[in-house]
């Protein structure tokens, strides 16, 4: 679950971008590369005409994207090939975050962010 923090970061970063992907991973999801697509991220990958209900199994679309600390990276959208799960895997995943972190995936100034949350909480709380 998001904490109130965690809230309060993803609120403002809605001033820049109204429209942003949340997702709380798991020792699975970093492991594994494999994220399933939430209703957020759903939404948010429409802005890269990524339409997951139109998608057949194993169809993929990879973006462009990095980190806040401007590390690149990619992000991939797709549908599995024998089950058609809705997934997103983000490369890299494993040297940003850890199990039980929040990251957001956003657009601002035309460029693809992906910003751990639960990190910018941690930096607030021992600044």
């Amino acid at each position: 679950m998001t904490t109130e923090l965690e809230n309060n970061i993803i609120q403002a970063l809605r001033e820049y971008s109204p429209l942003i992907a949340t997702i709380k991973l798991t020792k699975t999801m970093i492991d594994k590369h494999i994220i399933d697509a939430n209703a957020s991220v759903r939404k948010f990958s429409r802005l890269y005409d990524v339409d997951y209900d139109t998608m057949t199994n194993g169809d993929k679309v990879s973006i462009d994207a990095q980190y806040e600390d401007g590390t690149p990276c990619k992000v991939n959208f797709y549908r599995t090939q024998s089950r058609s799960d809705r997934r997103v895997s983000i490369s890299g995943i494993k040297k940003q975050a850890i199990a039980g972190d929040t990251v957001a995936i956003t657009l601002i100034n035309n460029n693809t962010i992906i910003i751990n949350v639960t990190h910018k909480v941690n930096d607030k709380l021992t600044a």
